[in-house]
């Protein structure tokens, strides 16, 4: 007995002592150390700032009490009023805007208007909105140009990176090996927590023939911010606050999260961290074909490229409507050759969600600490638009 109390003592004693000298400097420490990711990690990882704007814009307001009591479908497939729903499921705050009115607005769960939301992967949808800059500014030639013509060392990684185009890694059809697990040797925690992430770019092969297939990989957009890096002579965060940023009239502060200090890169995959009222800008920008007030920052010709979707897209394995094009994902209705446009989304872990519905003119932002008792906000998304739709919007 004595025995294994002292080996319990010894092995808690051993853990101690590997934890405490772990260094957040390293990918091992992190992962030790910060494991799972959650809504707090801004808070562990360096950031370039931005500041709020010193002329806002501010949607007009004309909250509708009845909507909090209108039903949606939880996980178990019974209807519930929405307002428990999202007390219920981790939600921190959820948005609803109509014809640039919001219609809804709530904050749970400890958080307020000011509260900060990071993005996960809702950061990935707003490096194309300034891919697309690049491109309109003739610093990017193509999406159709290979990577290696602005990262030219990843021949030496993999000779096949010749063949990859910078439209496949934003498409996630770029071939870039990425072991989709949480354990410390796959991907998905290096993508995210490694501290020098342009040097893990490059130490990574291609697993498959690129344009062959969808994979989701977090891998492709932090390459696209090193090419953007090269063309800009900026830091993806900086070209982001000059070029956009600075432009929506954002309500309050803002950072985008960087690997390390001394790396410097922009977390291209995650880690955009504001307020849910300026989320609901990018959604604004969208739905007016990249037009802010009278002012084409985003051109039309790469709006229209970024929601064109066709067969090449479709992601049947995971819903018969679904696409994936240009970082953002699209629902979509094939009718004959057309494709009619149903909803578009960027959307990130634990349930970060910026969802436009064109034809509604209805932006949805919901932001959370876990996705509790749901099983599909898009389905309660569309509850909500038909609910609005039908009997709100008419009033």
């Amino acid at each position: 007995m004595r025995k294994k109390l002292y080996i319990s003592v010894f092995l808690i004693a051993t853990i101690s002592i590997i934890y405490t000298s772990c260094s957040t400097k390293t990918y091992m420490g992190r992962f030790i150390k910060w494991r799972a990711s959650d809504v707090g990690d801004y808070k562990k990882f360096p950031k370039y700032e931005f500041a709020a704007s010193s002329e806002p814009f501010y949607f007009d307001s004309k909250l509708d009490p009845k909507l909090e009591n209108i039903k949606v479908t939880n996980k178990e497939n019974e209807k519930v009023e929405l307002l428990d729903l999202l007390k219920a499921s981790g939600t921190t705050a959820f948005l609803v805007i109509k014809n640039d009115t919001l219609v809804f607005e709530k904050y749970l769960n400890g958080y307020h208007r000011n509260s900060i939301n990071t993005s996960f992967s809702v950061a990935k949808s707003i490096t194309s909105l300034i891919t697309g800059i690049a491109i309109d500014q003739n610093l990017l030639h193509s999406v159709n140009d290979p990577v290696v013509k602005y990262i030219p060392d990843l021949i030496d990684t993999d000779a096949e990176y010749k063949k990859v185009l910078i439209s496949q890694l934003m498409d996630m059809h770029s071939g870039i090996q990425f072991k989709d697990h949480d354990l410390p040797w796959g991907d998905k925690p290096k993508a995210y927590y490694y501290p020098n992430l342009r040097k893990r770019i490059l130490e990574l092969a291609l697993e498959y023939e690129p344009g062959t297939k969808f994979k989701y990989n977090s891998y492709n957009p932090i390459l696209v911010g090193m090419i953007l890096e090269k063309v800009t002579k900026l830091s993806p965060a900086k070209y982001f606050e000059q070029e956009l940023w600075n432009e929506l009239g954002m309500e309050y502060s803002g950072s985008w999260s960087m690997d390390s200090k001394e790396s410097g890169m922009t977390k291209m995959e995650s880690g955009l961290n504001i307020r849910a009222i300026d989320f609901a800008k990018f959604g604004r920008l969208v739905l007016s074909k990249g037009n802010w007030n009278g002012k084409q920052l985003i051109s039309n010709e790469w709006m229209n490229y970024s929601f064109t979707v066709s067969k090449k897209y479709k992601l049947s394995e995971f819903a018969d409507d679904l696409y994936y094009r240009n970082f953002w994902w699209i629902y979509a209705d094939k009718k004959r050759s057309q494709y009619d446009i149903k909803s578009i989304a960027g959307t990130g872990h634990l349930g970060q969600y910026l969802f436009i519905f064109p034809k509604e003119k209805i932006i949805i932002v919901r932001m959370g600490k876990s996705n509790k008792n749901v099983d599909s906000w898009r389905t309660i998304f569309r509850e909500i638009v038909n609910e609005i739709d039908n009997n709100y919007a008419k009033d």
